[in-house]
């Protein structure tokens, strides 16, 4: 088992970057910051699975993130405390800068 880099309550901002395979991290959340709110197994990662690689390719823990909906678009309507949560591998992870939306 890997290491994991970060614990359910941190903050963290989900890498701006592109991927030529396939991936399942969200474009709307590229670039924002939420928070950990569940630690998820180690897996294989999608851009790994997709091309069959479930034996042999990279394992990586997953985690839950929590975001405000207000935060991930900017004209967003709803309440102020509606969320959204999805889950991220780790590799798509950083640690949030201070003050970061």
């Amino acid at each position: 088992m890997t290491q994991r880099r970060f614990s359910i309550g941190d903050q963290v901002t989900v890498r701006d970057t592109t991927s030529l395979f396939h991936t399942r991290t969200q474009r709307y959340a590229r670039g924002r910051t939420g928070v950990v709110t569940e630690n998820r197994p180690e897996w294989v990662i999608p851009e790994d699975e997709a091309w069959g690689r479930d034996e042999n390719g990279r394992h990586e823990p997953f985690y839950v993130v929590r975001f405000q909906q207000k935060d991930l678009w900017p004209n967003y309507t709803g309440f102020d405390v509606d969320t959204l949560e999805t889950e991220f591998s780790e590799r798509w992870l950083e640690p949030a800068k201070a003050g970061a939306k």
